[in-house]
């Protein structure tokens, strides 16, 4: 099963919208909202063995909230 297919994530927390997890550069993982471009932080890693983990992560940032803002002043 993709790594993709097993991380559940949650709507957005700032807008409701929905959450795409995204890979960068093979190294990190992130979640950003397709509505209004929340994102979670970049979670970080070296080793493939510790890819499923880093998804996880950044999957779990966002579905408690822990997300930047895109919107100006916040």
């Amino acid at each position: 099963m993709d790594i993709f297919d097993k991380v559940e994530l949650q709507d957005c927390p700032i807008c409701g919208g929905a959450g795409l997890l995204e890979e960068e550069n093979g190294n990190s993982f992130y979640v950003a909202c397709m509505d209004c471009g929340s994102r979670s932080v970049n979670i970080d890693y070296k080793e493939e063995a510790k890819r499923e983990d880093a998804a996880q992560r950044a999957a779990d940032l966002w579905n408690t909230g822990k997300v930047i803002s895109s919107h100006p002043g916040e």
